[in-house]
């Protein structure tokens, strides 16, 4: 607009034609078209909406004041869509043919109050399967057959799919929409010495969330002095878990970023230094199954520190051009913990959703994600020597420490589900466990007691030296 002024703009528009789920299982379909879930949904097995409403509008300007090209100002929003990662619609795309793909069954099938055929072990014995004949790690693996025939043992109807689990995408899918604002000033102090400050906001919605509807509306328990919601048994009986991707979660970011860089003929210098928050409802990220929600009938104790929010970042590096061809270079980088969910260590609320957290009083669960891990740190170190003959011909011989210092870096807990440090009670858990205090020792600890690290927590890399040549022509 000036020549000290610059100004874009601009409109995009996205669309995704998704595809149809082949959907012939009569039986299925039958037990699900028309029946009005405890939360107020239904579900359609035969559709996957498409996306063809995704309008993202744009605008941006770069701002010299004064005209001496040592000062910029930058500024930006829009609306951004991401794409929906198929994986998410493997399941909903081959759970309801004949015959259905990646479908699971649950026993026991449920039978009324009083059955003696209420265990595993009663219906297997029903069909001439006795598990106490069968070694550990050796039992039987049921055929849709012998499923039909347990299930018209027990008077139920006699299909093979009765207690499937499985899982459909929201008749309202959305893909997820993120609305994106910043500014920023970078100042050049001396030449070839600049500092900058920008700072950056982003709210999302529409992010993707696995819910079971096939649950009934939860009611406290008169004996339970946390006066959580007890989930009674599943209203569809003739179904297990039914699970949809929807489109209800969100999330909220804001980060100030505060940096500086020096250029020399003999040296780079960069830093930077990060204060964010990330909140949201639902960590899920292209999870292919299972719900993170505890009460899908009330989302709103959900809101809390998302599962990747670092508060403080320090991070840098310096690089320095010797003579005789060596090169040194250093990076260092300190953060802060990510969240903990602290947990009870058990499925109190029979919601069939995983383990569940304390509440803190009666009626008052624990904020999602309420603690923090421990910090991580590390610095790097680099060095080379690449001598040239016979023109552009050079050899490179390099040397790399990685965590030079060794610091541990241990995580509180692994992604195969540890929960020696995240459960806020010793087992067995009380039903009043977060009234108080924690009572297990390796809460938030990476020793136990005695002094030894505990092994169901995620050590950090060790110190690591590699060595290396390449020969450039």
């Amino acid at each position: 607009m000036t020549r000290d002024f610059t100004f874009n703009y601009g409109l995009r528009w996205e669309g995704t034609f998704n595809p149809t789920p082949p959907a012939d299982n009569a039986f299925m379909l039958n037990a699900l078209n028309g029946y009005n879930f405890p939360i107020g949904r239904t579900v359609d097995a035969t559709q996957i909406p498409d996306q063809l409403n995704q309008f993202g509008p744009r605008v941006g300007f770069a701002w010299n004041p004064g005209g001496s090209g040592q000062t910029v100002v930058r500024g930006y929003s829009g609306v951004y869509y991401a794409r929906t990662p198929m994986l998410l619609f493997s399941d909903p795309m081959n759970n309801f043919r004949v015959p259905p793909g990646n479908v699971s069954v649950r026993l026991p099938f449920a039978v009324p109050a009083g059955n003696p055929n209420a265990t595993v072990y009663r219906q297997l014995l029903l069909i001439g399967i006795d598990l106490n004949r069968y070694p550990l790690g050796e039992f039987p693996v049921l055929t849709p057959e012998q499923l039909t025939q347990i299930a018209g043992a027990l008077g139920l109807t006699p299909n093979p799919y009765q207690g499937a689990q499985v899982l459909a995408v929201d008749q309202d899918f959305k893909n997820p929409r993120a609305f994106q604002a910043g500014t920023g000033v970078e100042r050049e102090l001396i030449p070839n010495l600049s500092v900058a400050a920008d700072l950056i906001y982003v709210k999302t919605d529409h992010l993707q969330r696995n819910r079971d509807l096939n649950i009934g509306v939860p009611t406290p328990r008169p004996t339970d002095p946390a006066q959580r919601p007890i989930f009674p048994a599943r209203p569809l009986a003739s179904l297990g878990s039914v699970q949809v991707r929807e489109s209800t979660a969100s999330s909220e970011y804001t980060a100030l970023t505060l940096s500086s860089r020096l250029r020399r003929d003999w040296s780079l210098f960069n830093v930077n230094y990060v204060l964010s928050k990330s909140m949201s409802d639902d960590d899920n990220e292209r999870d292919s199954g299972g719900m993170l929600v505890e009460n899908s009938f009330n989302l709103e104790p959900e809101w809390g520190p998302a599962r990747l929010d670092r508060r403080h970042q320090f991070n840098g590096y310096a690089v320095f051009f010797l003579p005789f061809d060596v090169d040194f270079s250093a990076g260092f980088k300190f953060q802060s913990g990510l969240p903990v969910d602290a947990s009870i260590g058990r499925d109190i609320n029979n919601s069939l959703g995983g383990v569940d957290r304390p509440y803190s009083a009666p009626g008052v669960p624990f904020t999602r994600n309420g603690f923090r891990n421990l910090s991580y740190k590390e610095v790097n170190f680099r060095a080379q020597w690449g001598p040239r003959f016979n023109g552009d011909n050079r050899v490179m011989f390099t040397a790399e420490v990685f965590n030079l210092l060794d610091w541990d870096n241990v995580q509180l807990f692994t992604a195969t589900g540890g929960t020696t440090s995240t459960n806020y009670c010793a087992t067995p858990a009380p039903d009043d466990c977060g009234f108080g205090p924690p009572t297990n020792p390796n809460f938030l600890q990476a020793r136990d007691p005695s002094g030894n690290y505990i092994t169901t927590n995620t050590p950090g890399a060790p110190r690591q030296v590699q060595l290396g040549v390449r020969f450039e022509f």
